[in-house]
Parts: C-alpha cells; structure tokens; sequence
C-alpha cells in the first residue's frame, strides 16, 4: 500500500478530527512552509496564499492512498472548492520533504465558522507551534482561545 505526506495547516490539524476520517492516518511532524501566510477564506475554512515574509506552520500526516481520496471527497476537490499542490515542508530537526496539501480556490478573507478555529488553536498549542504563530492563528479567533 502506497503511502503520501500530507500537510495540514487548518482542521485537519486536530488528531481526532483525523482519526475520524483517516483511521490509518500517523502524525509524522511538525512542518512549515515559507513565503505563504494562514487565512480564513469566506466560507470561514483555512487556506493559505503567497506571502514573501510568510511562514505556515502545520502538521505532517502519513496517510495511504484511499485516505487521500476520503480527504480528497471532505476538501471538495472535485467540486472546486479546494486544488492539490505538492510542496517542499521544511521539518523540525530534520530534512525537508515533498507532502501534499490543499489550496481553497477562494482566498478571498472571511471569518471563520463558529467554533473552527478553537480547535486549530489547540492543536498548534499542543503540537507547540511558536508563540508568535499561535497569536497570528487568534487573531482569525472571534471568541478568546
């Protein structure tokens, strides 16, 4: 069974949330990607768009191919919602390496859903983002996290 890197910046962040869709899913590391910046989208879910002074911090999942088209179904691929791209992840401690993630094709800013970005704050917190990245995720929050 083929096995992807994917990179999760947004919900997917949170482990329960993908031991829900991805039961086979393994938390691999703590990941960031340069010249791109986080961003609530008007239907209230993340992306991330190009930002030269931008650095998005996010998690490194292991996951199988039929866990890529069941994320693939949830992010809308299909319907347009979100792309794919392949990007280089610079890792904690280690080499860099090629994971996936999802663009939303609507960058345009919003505000986030009721209760989405409780649950992105807590796994930066848990996963031990930088500080100054877990303010910049609170600042999308509508409510004290």
């Amino acid at each position: 069974m083929s096995q992807k890197y994917y990179f999760a910046y947004g919900s997917n962040m949170d482990g329960e949330q993908m031991r829900n869709r991805c039961p086979g899913a393994e938390q691999v590391s703590v990941g960031m990607i340069e010249g791109w910046r986080f961003r609530i989208n008007t239907r209230g879910v993340a992306t991330i768009v190009p930002d030269n002074g931008g650095t998005v911090y996010g998690i490194i999942w292991r996951i199988s191919k039929d866990e890529e088209q069941v994320l693939d179904c949830y992010e809308g691929v299909k319907m347009g919602l979100y792309t794919k791209r392949t990007m280089e992840v610079r890792l904690i401690g280690v080499p860099s390496l090629e994971a996936f993630l999802y663009l939303a094709t609507d960058t345009q800013p919003g505000t986030p859903r009721p209760g989405y970005m409780e649950a992105i704050v807590a796994a930066a917190i848990s996963n031990d983002f930088p500080s100054s990245y877990v303010q910049e995720l609170r600042t999308w929050c509508t409510t004290d996290v």
